[in-house]
Formats: C-alpha cells, structure tokens, sequence
C-alpha cells in the first residue's frame, strides 16, 4: 500500500487500510494579532545613574582569586560586582602610542558589564546553547592605579535535571591584560573585592514608597552616547479601554521593569539568529528546522495588566544595564481579529 504523508504529520488508520484523519488536514480560523500604538502620555523623565564599584569601597567580601557567582548572591540579585586594580608605570610602551591595552574575560555566563576607572568598556555575553563566552576589549589605562569592576550578571539557572548542582556562573577567569610591558598578565589570582547587586535595588527604587530616597535628574536624550547602568522614571495616566496592555521596549537594551512596584520582567531586546532561509521538512521535527524571526528582537512587547493600573498617576521604572532611548518606551494594546 501507498500513502502520501504530508510532512511532519500524522496518519490514523483503524483499519490499517484506510486513512480517516490525518494532522495536516485539520483547519482552524486563522487569527490575526495586531499590536497597536495607543496615545499614552507620559510625564517628564527622569534618571540616577548607578555607581561604579571599586576596590576601595566598604566591600564585605575581599579575597585572592575569582568565586562563583550563585554561590555568593544565593540568587538575592541577578548582579555581582568583580573589582581589581592594576598599577602601572609611566615607562609603559603603550603610553607613547594609539594603541591601547587589551583586556579578556572569561565569563561562565550569562553576561558581563566592563567599566576602568568608573567608564564603561563594553559589554559581552553568552547564548542558550552556550552560556560561556569571552569579553575582548581595548581598555583606557593611566600611568599609576587603574581600577578595573567588572559587573557580573546572571539570569536564572536550571534547578532540576541530571547533575543541576555542577551549573556554575559569573567570572571564573581567566582575567588577562595585554599589551603592557609585563607581557600577558593573569589578574586572576590578584586581590578582588565583591558586592552583590547594584545600589538601586538595595535603595528598592522600583517602589513608589521608595523613589523618593535619592535625587533624580531630569533625563535628557539629546546625546547619542548610550548610558548604561542608568534608572528611569516617569508617571502616566493609564490608557482608556479593556484591551491587553504591552510596552514596546524595543528602543532599550537589557534590564528590568516595574510598574507601581510590580515587576513585569526582565527585558533584552536581543536580535535573533539563525537561518531562516527555508524549512526543512525532509526530516524528524526539530524548532531549528524551520525558523522565523530572524534580524529583529526576540521579544520587545511586555505585558502590562490592567488591574496594576490606576486611574492616573502611574509609575514606570526602568532599569537599563547597556543603554538606550527610553524616550521611545511606548504602550501599544492588542488586537485579535479571525478570519472564516
């Protein structure tokens, strides 16, 4: 007997014979969701910039070598602060020159934030398949003391499967300078101070009850520097109707976000990867062998419920790690509409 199988489908024969049902012929009214700007005024801006960790600060931890992040945060923050120094000679060849030295890290994920001398250096981070990754980057050092932090940020590990406990994060190093006149040195094994989370979420600035603790600053947007490590603030009115609520983050880069002291999540505006060229249906299903999306975020809309919302004078709180334009946070509702 011969029977054509459409692919990635199943067939029912009762009889062994004959096909009565098979899963590609099922048919459903097609629904088509549509997310829609909606006209939600928000209130003037305003920031606090997070401070940058140093050696010198009131550490509680302060040991030679590099530790496991989870194992010091016990998950009470997604963050870790890694400080050094390193102290340099006038004499040094780079000085007289454009080129800077180089500096790598080795991270066991998810990602890392670098800052020397309390600016920022660049970011790095692993992926789902492979959390590990390394940051390589040209680092600004002075004659005398430098002070390198290294912001060290995890996002959830797995807490069950064959062998969970041997999961580790954060940076595990190696830690190597290049390009000085010592040659590669290996800051791994040097004096390192630790801190767990940022100031912000000590201070609980994602409560109304709370916001009020420190000075914030009228945001301006008309730099097209990014600034990372950055909170946000504003009041809104909340949006007339009973359609779902999102906020289009896409303008941002990583972070998190509360509304009237509710969390609705982390967010990373992430672009996907992959090949969408074409499915391939020749073989056992598999999520990779027919991918769509490709070039644009991951996600970028994030539910806001109604019943978080009053009637006016609503609080948004945004905390970005990289940077971003969050004079471009937008709310849009959703829109689903079937076709017979």
């Amino acid at each position: 007997m011969h029977y054509s199988l459409p692919p990635w489908s199943i067939s029912i024969l009762p009889d062994c014979k004959n096909v009565v049902f098979n899963t590609a012929d099922v048919r459903v009214k097609e629904s088509q969701v549509q997310m829609l700007p909606i006209n939600v005024k928000l209130g003037s801006w305003e920031t606090f910039n997070e401070e940058i960790l140093s050696v010198d600060d009131d550490c509680e931890i302060k040991v030679v070598g590099l530790l496991e992040q989870i194992n010091i945060t016990r998950d009470t923050s997604d963050y870790l602060w890694y400080s050094t120094s390193v102290d340099l000679s006038s004499s040094e060849s780079y000085l007289g020159n454009e080129r800077w030295p180089t500096l790598t890290v080795e991270s066991a994920g998810h990602a890392v934030h670098v800052f020397v001398n309390g600016k920022f250096s660049g970011s790095a981070f692993g992926s789902r398949v492979n959390r590990r990754f390394t940051f390589t980057g040209d680092i600004n050092l002075d004659a005398g003391r430098n002070m390198i932090s290294l912001l060290s940020v995890a996002v959830g590990l797995p807490n069950i499967g064959p062998h969970f406990e041997t999961w580790n994060t954060g940076v595990l190093g190696p830690v190597v300078l290049h390009g000085v006149n010592a040659g590669p040195t290996d800051l791994s094994w040097q004096n390192w101070s630790y801190k767990i989370g940022v100031k912000g979420e000590a201070l609980n600035l994602g409560s109304p009850d709370f916001i009020s603790l420190i000075d914030w600053t009228e945001a301006s947007f008309t730099t097209n520097t990014a600034q990372p490590l950055t909170w946000y603030k504003v009041h809104f009115d909340a949006p007339e109707g009973d359609e779902p609520l999102a906020l289009d983050m896409s303008s941002m880069g990583k972070g998190q976000v509360w509304i009237n002291g509710q969390s609705i999540g982390r967010y990373w505006t992430l672009s996907a990867t992959g090949n969408c060229s074409d499915c391939i249906y020749s073989t056992t299903f598999r999520p990779v062998s027919c991918q769509f999306g490709c070039g644009h975020p991951t996600q970028k809309w994030y539910h806001v419920p109604r019943s978080w919302l009053k009637q006016t004078q609503n609080l948004l709180v945004v905390f970005e790690e990289i940077g971003g334009d969050a004079s471009q946070i937008n709310f849009v509702k959703r829109l689903v509409s079937t076709e017979n």
